[in-house]
């Protein structure tokens, strides 16, 4: 009897292994066409060792910005985010946390914003990240001026939190539903400044493979990822 129990058990470890692995081939992969954004005139990316993608610009605008992925999915899915960003005079940082979870990138990040020495940052965060990038704040309470919120799950109160934030989501997204959008108000201060783009889903801010629950998007996922942009830097930019 405990053998036919202990064999039911690792009948179904393997059978949950399995799905492991199979939706960490499918989801968050980085689209091949994001690796076109890793060359530029106007800044050089590099690779760093555990898989943070760094854009240094080429004339720098004193500011650094710290991208943090979704849960699952690669930093080279948001590098025409960081592209646009360094571009601009940004030095962008995209960790990897380790499982692919940004919020395992919390300390590393930490320690490498600490490492490059910007005289302050800005903060953009996708889904999971959006809420690693608040625990990053306050756990390490680093200098920076003002947070964007891409499609954020918020699974702590961060109401108290005294910090310029806009919020943009998609009208498409399967995950971040109305209902779901309230329960994220209520955690998040007041002052908070929400915006929605037609057409928008929960992929839509990075070019990545897939996306579980998601809705389908009306609009490109090229013209997504280029109006969040574009709101997210003029909002920054009155923060200077």
């Amino acid at each position: 009897m405990l053998k036919k129990i202990a064999i039911g058990l690792l009948v179904l470890l393997l059978a949950v292994a399995g799905v492991v692995a199979v939706v960490y081939q499918v989801e968050g992969q980085a689209l091949p066409e994001a690796g076109q954004y890793l060359e530029g005139t106007s800044y050089a990316a590099t690779t760093e060792a555990d898989g943070t993608l760094l854009f240094s610009p080429a004339r720098p605008n004193g500011h650094g910005l710290l991208v943090m992925p979704g849960a699952l999915v690669q930093p080279l899915a948001y590098a025409k985010t960081a592209a646009f960003f360094a571009d601009i005079g940004y030095t962008v940082l995209v960790p990897r946390g380790a499982l692919r979870l940004p919020i395992n990138a919390v300390e590393p990040a930490a320690a490498r914003m600490a490492e490059l020495g910007m005289d302050d940052w800005f903060i953009i965060g996708h889904s999971m990240g959006g809420f690693s990038g608040l625990e990053l704040i306050t756990r390490h309470a680093p200098a920076v001026k003002a947070v964007a919120l891409w499609a954020c799950e918020m699974p702590v109160d961060y109401s108290s939190l005294e910090l310029p934030m806009i919020f943009i989501r998609g009208d498409r997204d399967g995950l971040l539903t109305d209902e779901r959008l309230a329960g994220v108000q209520a955690r998040l201060p007041s002052s908070v400044r929400y915006i929605t783009l037609p057409g928008g889903n929960h992929q839509g801010f990075a070019l990545y493979s897939h996306q579980f629950f998601d809705n389908p998007a009306t609009t490109s996922t090229e013209r997504q990822i280029s109006l969040a942009n574009d709101r997210t830097a003029r909002f920054f930019a009155s923060q200077f």
